[in-house]
């Protein structure tokens, strides 16, 4: 807008000087000589007083002070004249054209002329230069309207200038957080990727990039789906197999058969988890819209895991347990919540505990109610900790396949609370040990919030 009022006021200041100085060449062209030659009749026709009184008239009607010299250079009225008009009349007494003389701000317009008794005379006007100021001048009101009407122009303009440059990026940036929500169908389209410029060559490539990046994981998702329902069909074989074999067995071959059948639970399991991993990627999953209260979910999955840690010397403490509820799959998010407890079960040393809190959030957690299960591990490298929730992404070290599971519990985990609008994330304690925090949204009708300080068995103390 500043550039266009610039713009507009500047060639307005041009314009009008242009007309000025044009205007100006032209009277001084045709009004001087007459100027000239009335004031030499009237000098010699009716006297001093007479050319004194049209002199003085000349600065009322055409604004400039006037002088009259004879062809001696002398001032007729002997008033006092500025050096460069004495000097200007000592030029014009030698050539019949009009000078001009612009000087210090001030323009002098001489011309010689000859009285009706045949005396010689040089009259000069002195008259102020316009200025470009002078080219804007005008009322308040008028400069006020003026300014109105420039910036409601220029600010229209400006306004439809930017949100045609930027639509298409608008377009983009929308399509780019579906995408990245998991909307693998987002696409820019629309008059987006029709218009003719570079931001229309944009909106068909990203449109073509999701269109790859969709094929690829529906590819993906297809193939563990296919696979896992291919190898349950000879999983079940397998396990009838074993059955049978185990009733013509002998007592020597019994610890094998115990070993298969281990390992054949194993697998089955493996697949289940495939199976739902592969349902909660396809959006398939039923997640529903029960309420029910996280904190009493939570204490249930901490009980059962207690009672599995304990055989490991283990323990899983609830330290605190805020009222809060959310809405969604309750058995979805129960599985999810103990995945994480289970992974943090086996990961922290002997003799220790894993620290289970249940908090309604505060700051930039306002709004969720945030699950944190820490345990007392040798924790995860940071370029590695974005990757746990990869499925069968496995760190290596102390988290290796030698510490049991699949590699997929925390992927469905990651999964399902992406499903109900939360994150998952984590980080390494400052003390030792990986924290694991799950951020659920809030039911609509919180229920008050009640801190609970649990004792060192897990008892719940008011």
């Amino acid at each position: 807008m500043v550039l266009v009022s610039g713009t507009l006021i500047l060639s307005v200041v041009t314009t009008q000087s242009q007309f000025t100085a044009s205007r100006a060449a032209q009277s001084d062209r045709t009004i001087t000589p007459l100027v000239a030659a009335r004031a030499a009749d009237v000098l010699d026709d009716h006297g001093m007083g007479a050319l004194s009184d049209f002199l003085a008239s000349l600065d009322t009607t055409l604004h400039a002070q006037a002088y009259l010299f004879d062809d001696e250079g002398k001032e007729i009225l002997s008033q006092p004249a500025p050096p460069e008009a004495e000097a200007l009349a000592q030029t014009a007494l030698q050539t019949d054209d009009t000078k001009v003389l612009i000087t210090h701000g001030k323009k002098f317009v001489a011309r010689r002329t000859i009285g009706s008794t045949g005396s010689r005379y040089v009259l000069v006007m002195g008259t102020a230069v316009e200025s470009a100021a002078d080219a804007l001048r005008a009322p308040l009101e008028t400069q006020f309207v003026r300014a109105a009407v420039v910036f409601l122009i220029a600010g229209l303009v400006c306004f439809w200038l930017a949100r045609h440059i930027t639509a298409p990026i608008r377009h983009i940036r929308a399509a780019t957080h579906r995408l990245a929500a998991g909307h693998l169908g987002a696409r820019v389209g629309g008059s987006a990727a029709n218009r003719g410029d570079e931001l229309a060559d944009l909106s068909r490539e990203f449109d073509h990039m999701a269109e790859q990046i969709e094929a690829l994981i529906s590819s993906q998702r297809r193939l563990i789906a296919d696979i896992s329902h291919e190898l349950r069909s000879p999983l079940a074989r397998l396990t009838v197999a074993l059955g049978l074999t185990r009733l013509r067995a002998n007592p020597e071959s019994v610890s094998g058969l115990d070993r298969i059948e281990l390992e054949a639970g194993r697998l089955d399991g493996l697949i289940g988890s495939l199976l739902r991993l592969a349902r909660l990627e396809s959006g398939s999953e039923n997640i529903g819209h029960e309420s029910f209260d996280l904190g009493a979910l939570v204490r249930d999955v901490v009980a059962d895991a207690e009672f599995e840690a304990q055989s490991l010397q283990r323990h899983v403490r609830l330290l605190r347990m805020d009222s809060c509820s959310t809405s969604g799959n309750r058995q979805l998010l129960a599985s999810a919540i103990e995945n994480v407890i289970r992974n943090a079960v086996g990961y922290t040393p002997e003799d220790t505990s894993v620290h289970v809190t249940v908090e309604n959030g505060t700051g930039n957690n306002s709004g969720f109610a945030v699950v944190r299960v820490r345990d007392h591990g040798q924790g995860v490298p940071e370029n590695s900790l974005g990757d746990i929730f990869l499925p069968f992404y496995r760190v290596g070290d102390s988290r290796d396949r030698s510490s049991g599971g699949s590699g997929l519990g925390l992927s469905i985990t990651d999964r399902a609370v992406r499903l109900h609008g939360g994150t998952v994330t984590a980080e390494n304690c400052p003390d030792g040990g990986l924290a694991v925090e799950l951020r659920l949204p809030l039911d609509l009708k919180p229920t008050e919030k009640k801190e609970r300080d649990l004792t060192t068995d897990g008892r719940v103390s008011r």
